[in-house]
C-alpha cells in the first residue's frame, strides 16, 4: 500500500489536512549494467551440445547475437534449453577454439517461436592431446 504523506499549510495548523500520495522514485534513465566483461556484438559461430529436461541428446551449430570472456547470447529456434542446464560448447573466439562446459543462465521468449539463450562458460574442458592420449 503507498505511504501517505500529510501537509499543513503555514498558519493554518487547524485546517484539515489533506492526504497525498507519495511520489514514486524515479525510474533510472539505464539499467545499471551488472556484467564484468565487456560485451562484443557480431556474428561468431558457436557449437552446441547437451541434453534436454528428459535426457534426450541435443546438438546444433548457432550464431551468438553478443559474447564477451565469460559467456555469450544466441537465438534458437529448439524449445529445449532450461535455465540451470549444463552444454559443453565451443565458441569461435578468432584462432582460440576450445571446449567448454557452460550453464544456460537466462531463456527469453522471441517472436516466431524463437528463443533468445544466455550462457554462462564456466570452464574449459579437459583435452587430450597427443602426448597424454593412452596407448
Amino acid at each position: 500500500m503507498p505511504e501517505l504523506d500529510v501537509q499543513v499549510s503555514a498558519g493554518h495548523e487547524d485546517a484539515v489536512a489533506k492526504p497525498r500520495r507519495k511520489a514514486a522514485a524515479p525510474a533510472p534513465a539505464a539499467r545499471s549494467e551488472r556484467r564484468r566483461e565487456q560485451r562484443h556484438k557480431g556474428p561468431r559461430q558457436v557449437w552446441i551440445q547437451g541434453a534436454d529436461i528428459h535426457g534426450t541428446a541435443i546438438e546444433e551449430v548457432q550464431i551468438m547475437q553478443n559474447y564477451s570472456r565469460g559467456g555469450f547470447y544466441f537465438v534458437t529456434s529448439m524449445h529445449c534449453y532450461f535455465v540451470g542446464m549444463r552444454l559443453h560448447v565451443i565458441p569461435s573466439f578468432g584462432s582460440l577454439n576450445l571446449e567448454f562446459v557452460a550453464e544456460v543462465v537466462r531463456v527469453e521468449p522471441k517472436p516466431k517461436m524463437a528463443y533468445g539463450v544466455g550462457v554462462k562458460l564456466l570452464h574449459a574442458r579437459d583435452l587430450i592431446t597427443p602426448g597424454n592420449a593412452e596407448r
